[in-house]
């Protein structure tokens, strides 16, 4: 009994006879066919392995994607189908074996700064990446590429030495130009290679069940420098490599395209400090209209208690009046009224706003400082 993933299979139909795959799997040439047909897995036509032999380049199918995955499992033991029970797993070393990315030509470096860059990432790398968070720029990298972003990095501190930038303070990773703080990150992209299952992945979903990857996400060893602040701006941010360009070709435009972040970024800056002037200036303008306001609303209540308070005492002195003209001297009750009246009299007084010095206008302090016992009605 034998597990093998829908990639396995198509890997050993184009690489040896049916007949061969049929021996080699302890099964039959006809299932091996049919296992291929029902699972959409090409094969080659016929005469194929007499062509190879006589000279004709070895040109294969893809793997279809459609119907099926491509590490969906497949047993084999008298039949062939698909499966994802627990079986015994034996699978043909040459098919199981990891992809590997496609390794990169050898870059020298001879720079003394571009030596100590590449000291200072391969003290920093992992076993599969190299980051640093200092210098001029942010670094995200596989260790095959170190070499050459250590050359990029020497190449880029040099035009920082001969311009009038600086680093970014605190140690970070940024230039520092005309003022405004650019941030740079030079990463390699990543690219999606099909993933072969390995004996123990095979093992692991036959035990319990755990699911095959379709893919690899590995280092793609293209580079890219990238401005990472300046999204927002409409400048450019991106400079990699492409098929027919390195980073390296196109380096004095990044430094171009630096400078252009660096003024479009200041623009903004002076744009967002002059629309905060305005902002604020416009809260100073309306505080201080809502500050005048209230002054004048309590000075109008203090001006509106004032008159009523002389309204009712001059209505409390015609009253006091009639009193008096009612006093009959000699009559039994007479000391007690006319000690009411004197009563009376001091009273209105300390009511009447006009009884004394005139009333003076409430200051601006003052005002604003009772606005809470004169609330807006």
């Amino acid at each position: 009994m034998t597990i093998l993933t829908r990639a396995a299979l198509h890997e050993l139909v184009w690489s040896k006879p049916i007949e061969q795959v049929g021996n080699d799997l302890k099964s039959s040439a006809r299932m091996i066919i049919t296992a291929c047909r029902d699972n959409d897995i090409p094969m080659p036509p016929r005469h194929y392995w007499r062509m190879v032999a006589n000279g004709s380049p070895p040109t294969r199918r893809a793997l279809p994607l459609g119907k099926h995955r491509r590490n969906q499992a497949l047993h084999i033991d008298g039949q062939i189908e698909l499966t994802t029970d627990s079986l015994m797993v034996s699978i043909p070393s040459e098919v199981s074996t990891s992809p590997q990315p496609t390794p990169m030509a050898e870059v020298e470096v001879t720079d003394p700064i571009a030596l100590k860059i590449q000291k200072n990432l391969r003290r920093a790398a992992t076993s599969e990446a190299a980051r640093l968070h200092s210098g001029p720029a942010q670094i995200d990298i596989g260790r095959s590429s170190i070499n050459r972003a250590s050359n990029i990095l020497a190449a880029l501190e040099a035009a920082i030495a001969q311009s009038s930038w600086t680093a970014a303070p605190d140690g970070t990773a940024g230039v520092m130009v005309d003022g405004e703080r650019i941030e740079l990150l030079l990463s390699e992209g990543r690219e999606l290679v099909p993933h072969t299952a390995s004996l123990q992945e095979m093992r692991e979903h036959h035990r319990y069940g755990r699911p095959i990857p379709e893919y690899d996400s590995v280092r793609s060893g293209r580079l890219q420098l990238l401005i990472t602040n300046a999204g927002y701006l409409g400048v450019r941010q991106k400079w990699a490599d492409g098929k027919r360009q390195r980073i390296e070709d196109v380096f004095q435009s990044f430094l171009g395209g630096i400078e252009v972040a660096a003024q479009a970024r200041k623009a903004h800056r002076l744009e967002r400090e002059e629309r905060e002037r305005r902002w604020a200036e416009e809260q100073r303008r309306r505080e201080e209209r809502e500050r005048l306001a209230t002054i004048e609303r309590v000075r109008g209540a203090i001006l509106k208690q004032q008159a009523v308070a002389h309204d009712e005492a001059q209505r409390l002195r015609t009253y006091i009046e009639a009193v008096k003209h009612r006093v009959v001297a000699g009559s039994p009750h007479e000391a007690e009224v006319r000690e009411w009246i004197t009563w009376a009299e001091h009273y209105v007084k300390t009511l009447d706003p006009l009884d004394g010095s005139l009333p003076i206008l409430v200051s601006q302090e003052d005002a604003f400082r009772l606005r809470w016992e004169y609330r807006e009605q």
